[in-house]
């Protein structure tokens, strides 16, 4: 009986820790701490009532002695656990563990708090004062950096705030710039995405119009309802702080002074000569510019001449081709595709840091002419992948949807992408210098394309370089976030009770009643 008790004894203490464990970091599962603790106050009380007359012989014996210094360990290890949380809470460090990196900023948002000039504080507008989704992406933000600070506010509480910051709607974010005096902006939709670029525009102190040529045939910027539209990267420009236009250029003497840059967006009829004078003429000026093209159809429906010789003066060759890969399809073995995926990009500013697929359909190839001018600079960008090759073949190709790789034909790997650097002053034609990004794609960015892969980051960042904004350069938030399980107080105590107290505490028990049958 008194080996029983003592086991008794040793089960109770074991049933009092977990009770005492769970009662500290989980109260809500009240019913699994009473009966650790009613278990346990029983047990202990059997093993002294029934060997009373043994614990006194017990203190002194060896195994007694080993058990306490068990104990005195076992508490060392708990305070040791206690002194770690207690250090980790006065100096806090986030990790991100997920694969990619869901709970943590994008590069860009980053780089746009690292970099404030000023401090910036997020007023979030909630009912009640509180929405717990908004706390915890101001507190990433505030954590990018110490010049971000953040507050939530419940507008019937304050409505002078509200008053003050025009703020009309619940769930509303106004982002503060200083001390206010400037006027900040407001933004509705609570996500990464759009706060970084509300805070790029609340920033950003000069304005940045990108003027897109029209009366062409041209890709239309306002166009957000068919798939060859551009309306989705105005959207992204204007997220960027851009202000976009149209540009009608033959009505025009000159392109506007406030133009930050000009993009050519893949023009079906010929641009006229006096347009394409304008357009050098901008260029030699200083200019930015962003030439895209579609390939030539057999049906001359498409003239892009007057714009390929625009380019080939700042050392471009626009092939008159189509570049075809070659796809794998399940079950189905090799295929041509029409849309080249791009995973090799050059050394450059724009393709900083930047490992990303691209995709880019319907895609003439661009090559550097020879003997380039003194004072130019052409890096290609991005290239197809060595199973791919420009035909030449149209004809065969858009009538037939055939396409064999012969001696006219380019092998790949063929550049899709190039960026020019004019040094004005070394061409003899003024100072500074001219810059010019040539795409051999126009549909990679229109709204059907722009959302693949990374085609979206690799425009902007090239609108960023032409604009001066290297610092903006970077992957972009994206607009889809992971969902995030969120438990209550009382869930939570029931899961940790279930899954990290009660398994280890019945094989503690078992363990211990298997040690002490086998010791006696």
């Amino acid at each position: 009986m008194r080996r029983s008790a003592a086991l008794y004894g040793i089960i109770g203490l074991v049933l009092l820790i977990f009770g005492i464990i769970d009662r500290q970091i989980a109260p809500g599962f009240r019913f699994f701490v009473w009966v650790n603790l009613v278990a346990g106050i029983f047990a202990l009380v059997l093993w002294i009532t029934s060997s009373g007359a043994a614990i006194g012989s017990m203190v002194g014996q060896r195994s007694t002695r080993y058990g306490l210094n068990a104990v005195v360990y076992s508490a060392a290890f708990i305070a040791l656990i206690i002194a770690v949380n207690y250090i980790s809470s006065r100096h806090h460090r986030r990790l991100d563990l997920t694969t990619e990196k869901i709970y943590s900023l994008s590069s860009q948002s980053e780089q746009v708090v690292r970099n404030l000039k000023e401090p910036i504080k997020l007023i979030g507008f909630f009912a009640g004062g509180e929405n717990q989704t908004a706390r915890d992406l101001y507190a990433t933000y505030a954590y990018a950096s110490p010049k971000v600070s953040y507050e939530l506010v419940d507008p019937d509480k304050h409505p002078e705030l509200a008053e003050r910051y025009k703020v009309s709607v619940m769930n509303t974010t106004h982002i503060e710039v200083g001390n206010g005096d400037t006027g900040g902006t407001n933004v509705t939709e609570l996500s990464e995405e759009a706060l970084t670029n509300a805070i790029i525009r609340a920033t950003r102190s000069t304005k940045k119009v990108v003027e897109f040529l029209d009366g062409h045939g041209e890709a239309d910027p306002d166009d957000v309802q068919n798939g060859d539209g551009f309306g989705e990267l105005k959207k992204d420009l204007e997220g960027e702080g851009y202000e976009v236009r149209k540009l009608e250029l033959a009505q025009l003497a000159k392109v506007p002074d406030e133009a930050t840059m000009v993009v050519i967006a893949g023009p079906e009829k010929p641009i006229l000569p006096h347009e394409a004078e304008q357009l050098q003429d901008y260029l030699k000026r200083g200019g930015r510019i962003i030439a895209m093209f579609r390939p030539e159809r057999p049906d001359k429906s498409i003239d892009e001449k007057a714009l390929g010789d625009l380019v080939a003066q700042w050392g471009v060759k626009v092939g008159n081709d189509i570049i075809v890969d070659q796809v794998v399809r399940l079950f189905a073995g090799p295929a041509l595709g029409l849309n080249p995926i791009v995973q090799d990009y050059g050394e450059h500013s724009i393709t900083r840091n930047f490992k990303q697929r691209t995709v880019f359909p319907m895609a003439r190839s661009l090559t550097v002419e020879d003997n380039l001018k003194k004072g130019l600079t052409v890096t290609p960008l991005a290239k197809t992948s060595d199973t791919s090759w420009a035909e030449t073949d149209l004809e065969t190709l858009f009538k037939q949807q055939k396409a064999e790789l012969s001696d006219k034909d380019t092998r790949g790997p063929i550049s899709v992408a190039v960026a020019v650097n004019g040094d004005l002053s070394e061409l003899g034609w003024g100072k500074g210098d001219a810059r010019m990004v040539v795409f051999g794609s126009t549909d990679f960015v229109d709204n059907q394309y722009i959302n693949n892969f990374f085609n979206r980051d690799f425009f902007v960042n090239s609108a960023d370089w032409l604009a001066g904004e290297e610092n903006a350069i970077s992957i972009r938030p994206r607009s889809l976030r992971a969902s995030r399980f969120r438990l209550t107080v009382d869930q939570f105590s029931v899961v940790f009770a279930l899954s990290v107290l009660l398994l280890p505490e019945l094989l503690l028990i078992i363990g211990i009643a298997v040690w002490w049958e086998r010791r006696n």
